[in-house]
């Protein structure tokens, strides 16, 4: 494990763990008052039969015992804070990486949001509190061995043989435990892909097959999570067997030691009392070991994430840049095809470019890259002068509008779906709504904009989504708008307000580039780029393509009159 990478994880919480281990020292100091209660009891109170004396003892513990428990709970509460400060901290970030192209390939995507639960969930509870307890182990046992010699090499020899089965536990649970986390791992990825396109489930009977094979392998988690759990349990249960027996014994060996006039009676319980807080921390740690052990291979998958993100764009925000579009030798590889190749076009602010060719020739794959989302092997995008693609360049891309073949809304009102989840601004959602044609409509919706939708835009109709997705690529006056198929679930009257929508976007100087396969959609443009294959086939004017293509049609009529 890099601590040094660790470290930078754990380093803002600094000022919380000391803040708790200066009241675990306070603690475990007030926990000294049982044992010398006891002494000053048996010791002295018994022998000089004063009740004032054992009135003024008793106060005293009980004070001491308040101020223990109140300053228990303030430690609670100060881990459960750091907690927090760990999330607020780190959370954004791990969902930046879970968003970001790189976590694709990995084979869980949102693993490092629960990486960060489980480490959020181990500070803020008991297992914390036993790790900073554990030092003071060896305290007790020098007190005890204060009491006697030998009452204090039996509890050091007690603390090692509970240090030893911990050990046992971290052999023998921690590889069980890591399979059952990665099992667990590859269960969600299924769970999660099969409610995402549970719509190809169901329509083509694949609900029966897939319910078994998410049950094999969660049958696999939960055995593996059994048997983790199972050899904890051993371990666990002799560990309170050897503290109980160790707790006796030493009552009984102190005993011993009073008979042989070696030491006073009230040590006798003084020393079981420090040994069975001497070995707490031990039987608490072993206790907590399955959630120590995932915590602390979650922070080990986070190092990379957190440490070194693969991405982490900056959200400064920029002033809207023109609308000059200048794509230069774009390429995007797959292991298994070449998908653009070399695709080079420009276009000026407010020009509309038609992006066609047959299904498979990379018209999306283009639309993707445009927007920054796929990364090219080799070329640019670039936007009034500004590198799409880069890294840093999430500010740019708050002036781009997109509109997927995929449309993807979110659980959430309608007015924060149109606004991009940004402050709200109604003027700009209305303009934005009026734009793509569906102001009307939304308002006869029961609650207007403030409709919530669910996941995916149910229940609302396809032609609805494509609208509504349409209004946020649109909103806040974007200088570059992709539109990829705009067009395939509207019916005619949405097929006229798209077109309109599109020359009102020409005369804002809002670039535009289409891809459609209907022929309907070339009407609105200015130019056509034909894709075949990956590559640049003809680029040029609407107007000088439709006359070639009608060329084209002529000449092979007249062959074939010729030929017949």
């Amino acid at each position: 494990m890099k601590l040094k990478s660790l470290w930078i994880i754990l380093h803002p919480l600094r000022r919380y763990f000391g803040t708790a281990l200066a009241f675990s020292l306070a603690i475990n100091l007030l926990y000294l008052a049982a044992p010398l209660y006891m002494m000053q009891v048996y010791d002295r109170v018994l022998s000089s039969n004063s009740e004032a004396t054992l009135l003024m003892l008793t106060v005293l513990v009980l004070v001491a015992f308040s101020t223990l428990a109140g300053l228990d709970c303030l430690r609670t509460r100060i881990l459960a804070r750091s907690a927090t400060r760990l999330d607020k901290l780190f959370a954004p970030q791990a969902f930046r990486w879970v968003m970001s192209p790189q976590s694709r390939n990995t084979d869980a995507e949102s693993q490092p949001l629960r990486d960060l639960d489980t480490v959020c969930k181990f500070i803020s509870g008991n297992g914390m509190h036993a790790i900073f307890d554990f030092p003071w182990t060896p305290i007790y046992v020098l007190i005890i061995y204060r009491l006697h010699p030998t009452l204090g090499l039996f509890a050091f020899l007690s603390a090692v043989a509970l240090i030893g089965m911990a050990l046992v536990n971290e052999v023998w649970v921690r590889a069980m435990s890591s399979r059952a986390t990665a099992l667990g791992a590859r269960a969600y990825v299924l769970g999660d892909q099969s409610q995402r396109y549970r719509e190809v489930v169901h329509a083509m009977g694949m609900l029966s097959d897939l319910t078994q094979k998410w049950s094999s392998e969660r049958r696999a988690v939960m055995s593996a999570q059994q048997a983790a759990s199972e050899r904890a349990a051993v371990v666990s249960s002799v560990i309170r067997f050897l503290r109980l027996s160790m707790q006796s014994v030493i009552l009984g060996l102190g005993a011993w030691l009073v008979i042989e006039h070696a030491t006073s009676a009230g040590a006798i319980f003084a020393a079981s009392i420090l040994l069975g807080r001497a070995l707490q921390p031990v039987e608490q740690a072993a206790g907590a070991w399955k959630s120590l052990v995932s915590m602390r291979d979650a922070l080990m998958r986070l190092r990379a994430v957190l440490v070194e993100p693969a991405h982490n764009p900056a959200s400064s925000p920029i002033s809207r840049p023109a609308g000059e579009l200048c794509v230069k030798d774009l390429s995007f590889t797959t292991p298994h095809r070449t998908l653009l190749d070399g695709v080079c076009f420009s276009a000026a602010p407010g020009e509309i470019i038609g992006i066609i060719g047959a299904s498979g020739a990379g018209k999306s794959t283009l639309a993707r890259a445009l927007v920054g989302v796929a990364r090219p092997a080799t070329g640019s995008v670039q936007l009034a002068g500004r590198d799409i693609c880069a890294l840093d360049s999430e500010g740019l891309r708050r002036h781009i509008g997109y509109l997927p073949q995929d449309i993807q809304l979110f659980s959430d009102t309608i007015a924060a779906n149109i606004a991009r989840f940004r402050a709200i601004d109604p003027a700009q959602v209305t303009r934005a709504a009026e734009l793509a044609g569906i102001h009307e409509m939304i308002l006869r919706l029961p609650d207007g904009y403030q409709t919530c939708i669910g996941a995916g835009g149910l229940p609302l109709s396809g032609g609805w989504q494509q609208r509504l997705a349409l209004a946020r690529a649109v909103y806040g006056q974007p200088s570059l708008i992709i539109l990829d198929e705009p067009n395939s679930n509207l019916d005619a009257q949405g097929e006229e307000s798209l077109a309109a929508c599109i020359k009102k976007l020409k005369q804002q100087e809002t670039t535009v580039i289409v891809v459609s396969h209907r022929p309907a959609m070339l009407r609105t443009v200015d130019k056509v780029l034909i894709l075949t294959a990956g590559r640049v086939e003809w680029f040029g004017p609407r107007d000088e393509m439709l006359r070639r293509f009608a060329g084209n049609v002529a000449a092979h009529k007249e062959a074939g009159h010729a030929r017949g």
